[in-house]
Formats: C-alpha cells, sequence, structure tokens
C-alpha cells in the first residue's frame, strides 16, 4: 500500500518491480465531493500527480536503451475538463480547450496540464485519454448507476438532480479497459485520446431505464414500479448540461471501439450487483448510505430544539450531508409569539419545516389548558402558515392520546379522535389548523416516545431501578413505544420522498412496531439493563386507579401504521429491538 502523495516510497517501488509503465488512474473523482471538500481533490489529483510524474521522471532517466525508450506514463483522465455542450449540439474533440466547471474537473485539468509540460519539459514520454462516465462491477455506490440500482433494491428514494435531464455518454468499464491497454501498447507519444461509450443518455433515462430492469429481475414487494421511488432533488452548483465526445481519433489511429452497446452493458452491471451484494452491503452499512453527496439538497428547519426529537433528528442528519438541518427553539422561535415565527421562519428560508415543537406535560395541560392551546394549536398554526409562506411544506408530530383508546385494536387514520385530556385535545385542534394552514402537510401521530436524550420512561425506570429493588407500574394501558432514533430516521426519509412530483402529503400514525403495555415496557428495559451489567428491579403489575394521574391516559392507543408504511415503503422496527439500543447507549454514557 501506498499514496502517490509520497515521492520516496513510489520511486522505490518503482526500482524493486522494475516497472515498464506507469497508468496513472488514482484520483478523487466523485463532482459532488469536490463541492463540498475540494482540499483533498487538490491534494490528490493535482499534487499526487506532480509528485508521480517527480518520482516516474528520476525512474525514468535511471533507466538503460530499450527500457527507456519502451517506458510510458499513461495519465487517464476525464471529459468533464471540457466544461459542458448545449443540450442539442456539440461535440469535444481532443483540441478543444479546457472549461472545468466544478473543483473536480479544475483539478484534473490542472493534472493533464501537469503531465504535458513534463512531457514538453523534461520529455517523459506521455499519453493522455479522457473518457467519459464509466459504469459496471465495484463501482462505488455513490455513482449514479450504482446508487440507483442499490437504492432500487433497498426499496429507498432514488435521487436526481434538478429535472433529470443532463446527458452523459456512458462507457462500459471494460470496454474502457481494453481502450487503455490500446493507447498504452500503440498510442503515440505526447498525444491524447478521447474514449467514449457512443451512448448518451439523461440521467432521468439512465434512472428509468434501471428501474425498468429492477422490475423483472427483482419485482417490488408491493407490486408497484421502482421507478415511483424516483425522487427530484436540488441541483447541485455548476452542474454541466452535456458532455459528448468525439472518438474519431482512437478510432481511426488505434482500431478501437466499444463492445458493448449501452443496454447490454448496463444489463451486466443490474446483474453484477444483484449477484454480489456480499460487495456493496457492507460499504452501505459502514460508511455510505445511499444519499447524493456533495450539495446540501435540503435545508430543513426543525423546532423544539430541546426535544427529544430534535437532537435524535440532529444526530441522524449529521450521517447524510445531502441535509442540512436549522434547529430552532425558545427564545429566538417562541410558539406563543406568532409573529415571531413567521419572521425567523422566513428569514430561514427553509425547504423543509419539521414542526416538533410541543407542550408535552401531560397531567400539567390540565392547569393550563389555555398556554397547552396557544402551544399546540395556535403554535402549530403559525409554524405552518410560515412554512406555507416560504413555500416549504411541513411535517407536524402528533400524539396517540388523541384518541379515547375505548377499543381493543389498533386505531386507524379514518377512526374518529375523541380525547380524554387537554393535551389530547389541544394536539388535535393542532393538527387541524396545520391542515388548513398548509396544504403541503404530512401530519405524524406517534406514541410512548424514548430515547436517550430528554425525560422519557426508559430513563426513568433506570433511574428508579437504580434506587430501588421493584418499581410499580400501570398494565391496564397499551401502546407502541418508538424510539425517537427510529422516528428520526423515518421523517428524514419522508423529507426526501416530498421531493417526489406527487409527494404523499396527508395524516399518518408512525410509531414503533409490536405493542405493549407500560409494566411490560418496563419489564423489557430492565432485562436490557440486566444483560448489559446495568441496574435492575422487579417490576410490578398495577392498575390505572392505583396510579391516579391529574390527566386521564387512554387504555388503548395502538396505532395501525399500514398506511404510512405503503406509502412511504417504510418500515418502523419492533419496539424491543430500539429498547436495546437506547438502553446500551444510555449505560454506556452512565
Amino acid at each position: 500500500k501506498g499514496d502517490i502523495c509520497d515521492h520516496d516510497p513510489v520511486l522505490q517501488t518503482l526500482r524493486a518491480h522494475n516497472v515498464d509503465a506507469i497508468m496513472h488512474l488514482a484520483a478523487e473523482s466523485h463532482v459532488d465531493r469536490s463541492i463540498d471538500g475540494p482540499d483533498a481533490f487538490v491534494e490528490t489529483n493535482i499534487v499526487g500527480t506532480f509528485r508521480l510524474l517527480k518520482a516516474a521522471l528520476a525512474y525514468w532517466q535511471e533507466l538503460r536503451e530499450p527500457l527507456k525508450t519502451n517506458f510510458r506514463f499513461h495519465h487517464i483522465s476525464t471529459d468533464e475538463v471540457f466544461g459542458d455542450l448545449p443540450l442539442d449540439s456539440g461535440i469535444f474533440t481532443e483540441e478543444t480547450p479546457y472549461r472545468p466547471s466544478s473543483p473536480y474537473s479544475a483539478s484534473k485539468a490542472a493534472s493533464d496540464h501537469l503531465v504535458r509540460a513534463w512531457h514538453q519539459t523534461y520529455g517523459l514520454p506521455v499519453l493522455i485519454s479522457n473518457s467519459s462516465n464509466n459504469y459496471g462491477p465495484f463501482h462505488f455506490p455513490e455513482k449514479l448507476i450504482p446508487l440507483t440500482i442499490i437504492n432500487g433494491l433497498e426499496e429507498l428514494p432514488i435521487p436526481i438532480y434538478g429535472n433529470g435531464l443532463n446527458v452523459r455518454d456512458w462507457l462500459y468499464v471494460e470496454d474502457h479497459a481494453r481502450a487503455l491497454a490500446c493507447v498504452l501498447r500503440h498510442g503515440r507519444i505526447g498525444e491524447s485520446y478521447n474514449i467514449d461509450g457512443s451512448a448518451e443518455r439523461t440521467n432521468l433515462n439512465v434512472v428509468e431505464a434501471i428501474c425498468a430492469m429492477l422490475d423483472e429481475k427483482r419485482p417490488r414487494q408491493n407490486g408497484t414500479r421502482h421507478a415511483e421511488l424516483i425522487t427530484y432533488v436540488k441541483d447541485r452548483p455548476g452542474h454541466d448540461r452535456r458532455y459528448a465526445i468525439d472518438t474519431s481519433k482512437i478510432e481511426h489511429e488505434l482500431d478501437w471501439r466499444p463492445l458493448e452497446s449501452f443496454e447490454s452493458g448496463l444489463e451486466k452491471t443490474v446483474q453484477w450487483y444483484l449477484d454480489n451484494m456480499w460487495w456493496w452491503r457492507p460499504i452501505r452499512q459502514g460508511r455510505y448510505v445511499g444519499e447524493r453527496l456533495g450539495y446540501v439538497a435540503w435545508r430543513i428547519l426543525v423546532t423544539g430544539r430541546e426535544g427529544q426529537l430534535a437532537r435524535s433528528l440532529a444526530a441522524e442528519a449529521a450521517k447524510r450531508s445531502a441535509m442540512k438541518l436549522v434547529i430552532m427553539g425558545r427564545p429566538s422561535l417562541d410558539l406563543t409569539r406568532p409573529e415571531t415565527v413567521h419572521r425567523v421562519i422566513a428569514h430561514a428560508r427553509p425547504d423543509i419545516v419539521i414542526s416538533a415543537a410541543a407542550y408535552t406535560a401531560v397531567d400539567q395541560a390540565e392547569d393550563e389548558p389555555a398556554l397547552a392551546r396557544e402551544i399546540n394549536a395556535a403554535g402549530a398554526k403559525a409554524v405552518a402558515e410560515a412554512a406555507y409562506q416560504c413555500g416549504a411544506p411541513v411535517i407536524h408530530l402528533s400524539t396517540d392520546y388523541v384518541f379515547a383508546g375505548d377499543t381493543l385494536t389498533a386505531y386507524t387514520e379514518e377512526e374518529t379522535p375523541s380525547p380524554k385530556n387537554v393535551y389530547g385535545q389541544t394536539k388535535l385542534e393542532g393538527e387541524g389548523l396545520v391542515a388548513l394552514a398548509n396544504p403541503q402537510h404530512v401530519i405524524l401521530r406517534t406514541a410512548w416516545v424514548f430515547s436517550p436524550s430528554g425525560r422519557n420512561f426508559v430513563k426513568t425506570m433506570l433511574h428508579l431501578a437504580r434506587e430501588r429493588d421493584a418499581v410499580a407500574v400501570v398494565a391496564d394501558q397499551w401502546g407502541n413505544p418508538t424510539s425517537a432514533l427510529e422516528l428520526a430516521r423515518a421523517i428524514l426519509h419522508i423529507a426526501t420522498r416530498l421531493g417526489t412530483p406527487n409527494p404523499p402529503y396527508g395524516l399518518y400514525h408512525l410509531a414503533g412496531a409490536g405493542d405493549v403495555n407500560w409494566s411490560g415496557f418496563a419489564r423489557a428495559i430492565i432485562a436490557e439493563s440486566r444483560a448489559l451489567g446495568g441496574p435492575e428491579a422487579n417490576v410490578i403489575d398495577i392498575a390505572s386507579y392505583d396510579y391516579p394521574t391529574r390527566a386521564a391516559r387512554p387504555a388503548n392507543s395502538r396505532l395501525s401504521c399500514d398506511k404510512f408504511n405503503a406509502a412511504f415503503n417504510w418500515q418502523m422496527p419492533h419496539w424491543q429491538e430500539s429498547v436495546g439500543e437506547v438502553v446500551a447507549r444510555l449505560l454506556g454514557d452512565g
């Protein structure tokens, strides 16, 4: 292993292996990444090429004939150095002046110039080739074709920049490998050669072709087309409209032509990703989760800065470079002051608003109904109105406590709410006002939220287990414990879907899979704690009348999430899996 930026180890390697030629393929190559982090592109593509050229020159000057005459330095570059073309005309030749548009293409253009300079100044026998977009096996999942295949297989949103009409020429990687070997063996020293696959396609054409292949090879579980996963996201800065290159030079001089059509190469590529999950799945699980990189696609404003959900959203969004969260709370964003809410949100200019702030003191709300209503109803309305005035959809959080709990089955969105307490009533009023204030709304009723932060049932049980040998917990109230971490992941998934042409706006239930009563929930928490060497205590079942509270609670607040699962193709994990994650974090922090 080595680094092209390290001159001495590179030179030692050349000497140790008696190298006949250098084929310089090493590069930082993802345009999106270069926008957010150009430093690595300058270091690898420019400085790295410079140091590799220095080492190659020193090595070449040491060689004896005929090795010196036969030596070649082949530099592999990109068509992006030429800039872009109109959508309907023009083509790049080897003589086209360079006009790079991004930090990536600028760094590659600079490296091309260095290679030519080392030939002109020092006589180093160099060759340059500029190729169009490659695709095929072992393509890192951040690039368009593998990203589309893998997101399609995992039934995740498939992001497309802008309107998807940017045009690229596609070259199957094995055709490119044959071309490189041809240039290295037979190319004229000091010359450059354009290489492409004669397969111009819009990005949307490419994605739709992959979706059609996946429909045939791996149909979706719900029977719908993979193309319904397509999500249009904000375009990146400096996004070139079209690349097209003239390959007549390599065809006439070196008798090279691609063997694969775009259709045959794409079919091989899709099949390879289907057959080789062992390669790409660890990458997805360990380093990269399938977002478009390098540009903040969505600026998301979140209310309720100190709440469990806002903190969980911050943690999850930090893993996604395509989302930038602006998390606000009192005093700068006070829901009891609607005029301030409007001014602050207008200034922030969000693409999406997540309305998570609420008055959540269920018992105290019985004594402060006006304040609860001011925040949960009027305040929620102000947030939704302000979002609408910015052209932003709103994702509004509500509660299972809108239901009376007098049924034995899980509540669906179609059933009539009938709150038993002030908190539930004010949240229900908020739902109605949000829906009226902003037609672009997703209202989410959730339940029994817990996380490593804030006040919640899991933290309370662990605290009591440290202080007592036994804890008494009600056993006649049933619901769906919901991890704020999983809730955050689902909400960020929703945010990506709001970029589709027909977003699934509406009212949904979203909670952890599976149901349990409070005492069963407590036992699961204690069991996880015990397994990790944490505090433990006996859990004693009691009835609600043994633990009177200021506000009445529903005996059954189970939520059916079938509508959400179908609309967003997302399944929340079982609450017991989530409990283990949260308990482990709490004990680790403690």
